[in-house]
């Protein structure tokens, strides 16, 4: 990495706009942050955005975990004072603030101890007992490597003459590129042309989506659209949007906003206000940052909606918009089949070309694809050394693009835990060079008797170990803690390799592996969706407990899945099994009125019903209930039960029984119930609830 002075403003070989430069600041945090201070005018302060927990001569430091709240402004110089902890999520989204010809500054210990550096950021997922000195360091060993002898990268030393570069001020009228002009103009043929062809806009971070939106949202505002509905994951995703718009610079009120523009509404909304919203008063839907959101959120809105523009970062810090777009595409293929994609290519904010944003996506696999695989025949399964996957970019860049793959919401720390936990282990599937699938593990459990006392008194809930604390806490297994658990973190099967038996076959091998190895169970937690709970419960898995709080992250309440591996291990699951089951009915009630009524249905497949089952009176009710000579609701009890019989048959059918668990289980408005499932009123409904009891008659 080179050593030079930089008097000028430097011009790389692109011409035009200086490229942005990483500057690694290698030596003593006072003296790094000193060095820098002293080149930082104090006029220009509100032009510095300062990563750190604290500054010794900087007053305007950001804690990390805070930078995700400055999405759309715009800096001059960015300070990342890494003696406190290098964040990769950070990292990725402070350079999306940087303006071309500025410089990120990265303050580090000397290069030879940063490389054996106990990481503070290292301590977010060190699980008790282990503290961030026992983390392993192949991260930055990794970033080293490819920043060394990059032309973006400056190494400065107390011996070096280098200064830190101000990016030019960038505050002028807003002046559309032609590439945003032509993206104002297809949100447009949204809102005034055929209905149900959403438009899927793509765009790296810089590109100027969110500044399209807004845009687009006020022209047609003023042009007479009645209304324009923009949906984020929180008030600060749609910040920019609104700035755009409105002039307003932050969307500072409660979770619903509204702002007359023309003679129209431009109106913030959560994912969640629009639940039960009827369809006529959305109007056009602008979603920003799509990929940050639930996919069970965004298949929601294809439902409420007509009219619809789902905005992305491809590569970005909220997640892989890639692995969005494949998994969503399947959905819009289905639901709405004319959809269109439409991507944005030229920077706004740093020139095309820009050295630094190439960096940052090799840096942190921000630019991972899927590579293409032939046809499969016989494949080989095995566990794979972290060590040799840090030493073979190409392998890692492929396993972390099937885990980008399977999971929508992959983030640069997910990097850093996979190559830095000494508690996670990867398994590969391969057919000759062909990668099929993977599989990430998490050893947990194993906790001593003296902390798991504290755990289920409430007194701690230490670090990690997601499966044994949420199932000895909420579910009453106490003895998981102190047993040896193995937890899927993440599988993934290459989608041309799929529904081959891929997945179930790793999963067999594992077990195998963790039976021999000493493990009690093997185990999981996914955002609750019927076709994932099949297809654990094909491969031997049983259902434990589902989480009563919605996960933010996916939108849904979490489920948790249990194959026993050792004997004390199996009778643990039975008996959480059972008592699950006994439980779920009136669960349902109370804490889990909101899960989705086709997953409780199937949930309930195979209880025992010892306890709530028909006499011969109970059968005389019921065909009169069939034949109408008795209402509803004048039976609830009886068909109450009645509904958990039904959906714990092998053969039940959860689309046909979900509305009657939604309304007699769930205690769910019956006319909410109907829109929910698209029934013409009340009638409907009933009539529909009639036929399944005739069935269980019969039965």
């Amino acid at each position: 990495m080179p050593k030079v002075p930089f008097g000028a403003l430097y011009v790389d070989s692109l011409g035009g706009q200086a490229s942005r430069r990483l500057l690694l600041v290698a030596g003593d945090e006072a003296w790094g942050e000193s060095w820098v201070c002293s080149q930082l005018p104090t006029c220009r302060h509100d032009d510095v955005l300062w990563l750190a927990a604290s500054s010794g001569c900087f007053d305007r430091v950001t804690a990390s975990k805070r930078v995700f709240g400055l999405l759309g402004s715009e800096v001059g110089v960015l300070v990342i004072n890494a003696h406190q902890g290098l964040h990769p999520d950070a990292l990725a989204a402070a350079l999306g603030t940087l303006r071309g010809g500025g410089d990120c500054v990265i303050l580090a210990p000397p290069l030879a101890q940063w490389v054996v550096f106990a990481d503070p950021d290292k301590s977010r997922f060190a699980a008790y007992p282990r503290s961030a000195p026992e983390m392993h360091n192949r991260f930055l060993r990794r970033l080293l490597s490819i920043w060394q002898d990059d032309g973006a990268v400056v190494v400065v030393d107390e011996s070096s003459d280098a200064r830190v570069r101000i990016a030019p001020d960038s505050r002028r009228d807003l002046a559309l590129t032609v590439d945003q002009l032509d993206m104002v103009e297809q949100v447009r043929r949204v809102a005034t042309g055929h209905a149900r062809r959403p438009l899927v806009l793509l765009a790296d971070r810089g590109r100027g989506k969110s500044t399209v939106l807004g845009v687009a949202a006020a022209e047609l505002l003023r042009q007479g659209l009645p209304r324009v509905t923009v949906v984020a994951s929180t008030r600060a995703a749609a910040a920019v949007l609104f700035r755009h718009a409105t002039g307003a610079d932050t969307v500072d009120v409660g979770g619903v906003v509204d702002r007359v523009i023309g003679n129209g509404q431009l109106c913030f909304r959560l994912p969640q206000d629009i639940e039960n919203a009827p369809t006529d008063e959305l109007g056009l839907v602008l979603v920003d940052e799509a990929a940050a959101m639930p996919m069970p959120r965004l298949q929601h809105l294809l439902q409420r909606a007509n009219r619809l523009v789902f905005a992305t970062t491809v590569h970005g810090y909220e997640g892989s918009g890639r692995g969005f777009q494949l998994r969503f595409a399947r959905t819009l293929d289905q639901q709405m089949p004319q959809w269109r994609e439409a991507r944005l290519t030229q920077p706004v904010r740093w020139q095309d070309g820009d050295l630094l944003e190439g960096l940052l996506n090799r840096s942190l696999l921000l630019d991972v694809d899927l590579e293409g695989i032939g046809s499969v025949s016989d494949f080989a399964i095995e566990p794979l050394s972290l060590d040799a996957l840090s030493a073979d970019e190409a392998l890692l860049r492929r396993v972390f693009g099937l885990l980008v793959n399977a999971h929508y919401q992959t983030r640069p720390s997910d990097l850093r835990q996979l190559l830095d936990n000494p508690d996670v282990s990867l398994w590969v599937t391969r057919a000759g060079e062909d990668l099929l699938g993977v599989v990430l593990l998490d050893y947990e459990g194993a906790i001593d008797a003296p902390m798991a006392a504290r755990i289920v008194s409430g007194e701690r809930r230490p670090r990690g170990h997601l499966l044994p604390q949420s199932l000895a806490v909420h579910a009453g297994m106490d003895p998981i803690l102190q047993q040896r658990v193995l937890r899927v973190q993440r599988i993934a099967v290459h989608p041309d390799a799929r529904r081959q038996g891929i997945g179930r076959a790793m999963l067999d091998a594992i077990t195998d592996w963790g039976e021999a190895a000493g493990f009690d169970h093997l185990g999981c937690a996914f955002a609750a969706d019927a076709g994932l709970l099949r297809f654990w419960r094909q491969c031997g898995f049983a259902p434990a407990r589902v989480g009563l709080r919605i996960d933010p992250a996916s939108g849904s309440h979490s489920l948790f899945m249990l194959r026993g591996l050792s004997p004390r291990g199996e009778a643990l699951v039975q008996a959480a099994v059972t008592r699950f089951q006994r439980d779920l009915p009136w669960s349902l009630g109370i804490g889990l009125r909101d899960l989705d009524a086709r997953l409780a249905a199937v949930l309930l497949r195979g209880r025992d019903n010892a306890d709530i089952a028909l006499d011969e009176t109970d059968s005389i009710t019921l065909a009169r209930l069939v034949a109408g000579a008795r209402q509803l609701m004048t039976a609830d009890q009886l068909l109450w039960r009645s509904v958990v019989l039904m959906a714990s048959a092998d053969d039940a059918d959860e689309d046909s029984l979900a509305p009657g668990v939604a309304w007699l289980l769930q205690g769910q408005d019956i006319q909410i119930v109907c829109r929910r499932f698209g029934l013409d009123g009340r009638g409907a409904f009933e009539r529909g609830l009639r036929a399944a009891l005739s069935a269980l008659i019969r039965g």
